[in-house]
């Protein structure tokens, strides 16, 4: 899950600045420092797998894309599975560091990391960027192409899920507060239904219906002891 606005890219090479956001879940909304060539030769890789697919992400496509030589991109990248796993765990280290802090960032109590993940996913559709669209096409792209290398993605989910199991409420609630979050995701990011503020905004509210009627229920339980 989630989970920002990217600034377009001023450039690649030249001093590899760039203001665009790390390729994180919706809502993770930290800018970049500038760019390393690793950042852009990935940033290549994700646009080359989104918009062709794996099996035309070669280090010939990858390389030009980037603006650099086949011969720069084999120094950080010693073939395409490494190049595609490296993509993704780009991917999946932004996800986990963004709704660990989230987490840490809501106070203790019954269903925290539910409302940490309503709070970091669904606030604002403007964090919903093309270049998370992109990010996570390409880990499908992955997927599709060999699903073990996705494998760091599976770990941040599992990450996420040991703090769900202990968010003190039935594992079925946060677990739907997770699971609808994703969903609308997947419809967002394969292009299924548009999502804008309102979309988000009735997603978000039933969510916190939910969330905190079970957390009365859990009060009430408690109060009956």
């Amino acid at each position: 899950m989630q989970l920002l606005a990217h600034c377009p890219e001023k450039n690649r090479l030249d001093g590899l600045i760039s203001d665009r956001l790390d390729g994180m879940h919706p809502a993770d909304c930290m800018i970049r420092p500038p760019h390393p060539l690793k950042d852009v030769l990935l940033d290549a890789a994700e646009t080359v797998a989104a918009r062709e697919g794996v099996s035309r992400l070669t280090f010939d496509a990858v390389a030009s894309e980037a603006g650099v030589s086949k011969g720069g991109l084999l120094h950080h990248f010693s073939n395409k599975d490494h190049l595609i796993e490296a993509m993704v765990k780009r991917t999946a280290d932004a996800w986990r560091k963004h709704f660990t802090e989230s987490y840490q960032s809501v106070p203790e109590g019954p269903g925290r990391m539910a409302r940490a993940i309503l709070k970091c996913c669904l606030t604002d559709a403007q964090t919903w960027t093309e270049q998370l669209r992109r990010s996570y096409a390409a880990v499908f792209a992955a997927l599709a192409h060999d699903p073990a290398l996705i494998q760091p993605m599976r770990e941040a989910y599992a990450d996420l899920y040991r703090l769900v199991a202990e968010d003190g409420l039935p594992t079925n609630v946060s677990e739907t507060v997770v699971t609808a979050i994703d969903g609308l995701w997947l419809h967002w990011v394969l292009r299924l239904r548009p999502v804008d503020q309102s979309v988000m905004d009735r997603l978000r509210a039933s969510l916190e219906t939910l969330l905190n009627n079970a957390v009365a229920e859990k009060e009430k339980a408690g109060a009956l002891k």
